[in-house]
């Protein structure tokens, strides 16, 4: 694409930082904020959200006059990924960078411990503008990540029992505060599921509602909730 009569191709930079203030990433000022809703996912989750944002935007203002100016837009998430994991680790923000180093690189382990891959935010360093970065689909900085992540096929969370997976009859299982399964004593039975998932209840079939009452699942495994699609 060329120009037209010298006119220019803009990214709405105010529309920008309002669609990130309304999604929680920044103040509408544009200073940095907590998305506290991300930070009970795992690390590794909230990079990946993050950097697929970064990536999107990006991707998607390559071509424009003022790319150079997209990087406020990077600042904000790369400064709110740090200080969502802030919350997530209660640490400093400083600390979280001490810890993780630029781009927050967290290794992913395998089978058996081994490393599988890394996993950081998507830090772009190359601001010059490129007019046909959207005509051509061979280029390798294309992002080919979601931009939204099914967290659902992650855990049986998204299922009518998050333990079973049964469609039947369901019933909330839930303790008065998620709070009082930490500090000073450990949670016991099955609400130390409920601790590690961070949720004062969760759905639960009337079968299963009963065999957690009767301690059946007080050995319950985190992995158990674990949902792999087929």
């Amino acid at each position: 694409m060329t120009r037209l009569n010298g006119a220019l191709m803009n990214a709405p930079l105010p529309k920008l930082v309002k669609r990130l203030s309304d999604r929680g990433f920044c103040s509408p000022e544009g200073e940095p904020t907590p998305k506290s809703g991300w930070a009970f996912l795992d690390a590794d989750q909230i990079v990946n959200l993050y950097s697929s944002v970064n990536r999107g935007i990006q991707n998607y203002y390559r071509f424009t006059d003022n790319w150079g100016q997209l990087h406020r837009m990077q600042y904000i998430l790369e400064y709110s990924l740090a200080k969502t994991l802030a919350v997530k680790f209660k640490i400093s923000v400083p600390k979280v960078f001490k810890r993780f180093g630029k781009g927050f690189p967290i290794l992913i382990e395998g089978k058996k411990g081994k490393a599988d891959r890394t996993v950081s935010f998507y830090l772009n360093h190359d601001w010059a503008k490129k007019r046909d970065a959207f005509q051509n689909g061979t280029q390798a900085d294309i992002d080919l990540v979601r931009t939204v992540i099914q967290m659902r096929t992650r855990s049986k969370l998204g299922k009518p029992c998050c333990i079973c997976a049964d469609a039947g009859p369901i019933v909330m299982h839930h303790v008065r505060h998620v709070r009082k399964l930490t500090n000073k004593r450990a949670a016991i039975g099955f609400n130390h599921i409920l601790r590690a998932i961070n949720r004062k209840q969760i759905p639960v079939c009337t079968v299963c509602h009963g065999k957690i009452h009767r301690g059946e699942y007080d050995g319950l495994k985190l992995s158990d909730l674990e949902y792999i699609p087929r």
